[in-house]
């Protein structure tokens, strides 16, 4: 019975240029000895290869595990990538930026600090293997430049939503992983802004801080709206709110972001 090797193919990058190989080529010493060393993926480019010397059983393998992404391959419009790149770009230019949220007091407007951070490494796009399982892809992500990963230096992952809003799996890893991990993960809505989401500059001249004003995260397991976690906000204002959420549901904790927090606004904002 024919042996199944779980890499029967690979893909070798050597000076830029790439070249496919068989399992099968690799009981070939000649070929096993031109690749050994070399850079070599799997088909999906998402796992790095190396050759194993058996003979005629020679084969690939990788090193690790081998985790998926926690959703299909995030497809950017143009309009999509313009905005990133333009939060990306005002978050860099400047020394300091608060992540700050309106809060309302005796019907006066104030702006609360989420976190305030300087010193941090941003890039776009970038993949987080959190779980043993999967990973997902940041639009922004950024970590501190001291290396340290606490509460009082967090991870940041800002998530810019364009038409579609993650979908459950999705929302219910991004609860999981900042229950367990001291990550801040961030909702920029492209369609609320600057209704619900903005950048803003500093008034003092002496200083070259800047603002994100955003409303939603996820941080510490929950959904955050401001400074309320949204199992713990008052929703008696609204007329039709009149059943309980059971919030230990995943299913009901998603529907209720969706119905309490971003239908309403979205009707709210027209």
């Amino acid at each position: 019975m024919r042996r199944k090797y779980k890499y029967e193919m690979g893909i070798a990058v050597i000076n830029g240029i790439e070249t496919e190989i068989s399992r099968k080529q690799l009981e070939d010493e000649g070929i096993r000895a031109k690749y050994k060393g070399q850079t070599i993926y799997d088909v999906t480019k998402e796992f790095k290869l190396y050759i194993r010397s058996r003979g005629k059983s020679s084969h690939f393998y990788s090193r690790g595990k081998n985790r998926n992404n926690i959703s299909s391959k995030k497809i950017y419009s143009q309009r999509h990538r313009e905005k990133i790149d333009t939060i990306f770009n005002f978050i860099n230019a400047k020394d300091r930026i608060r992540i700050c949220t309106y809060y309302w007091d005796y019907g006066k407007r104030g702006l609360e600090t989420i976190f305030s951070f300087d010193n941090y490494l941003l890039s776009k796009e970038v993949k987080q293997s959190v779980t043993e399982t999967n990973y997902f892809v940041a639009d922004i992500f950024g970590l501190s430049k001291s290396l340290n990963k606490s509460d009082k230096e967090p991870h940041i992952s800002i998530e810019v939503i364009d038409t579609h809003y993650p979908d459950l799996k999705t929302f219910n890893y991004y609860r999981h992983i900042t229950k367990n991990s001291p990550l801040i993960i961030v909702f920029y809505y492209m369609e609320f802004e600057p209704f619900l989401n903005q950048m803003l500059n500093t008034k003092s001249d002496k200083t070259n801080n800047g603002k994100l004003r955003v409303s939603h995260y996820i941080q510490d397991g929950s959904f955050w709206v401001g400074e309320e976690r949204i199992e713990e906000k008052d929703y008696s204002f609204i007329e039709t709110y009149n059943e309980e959420i059971n919030f230990q549901i995943e299913e009901e904790y998603y529907n209720a972001v969706q119905e309490l927090e971003i239908i309403r606004i979205r009707n709210k904002s027209r």
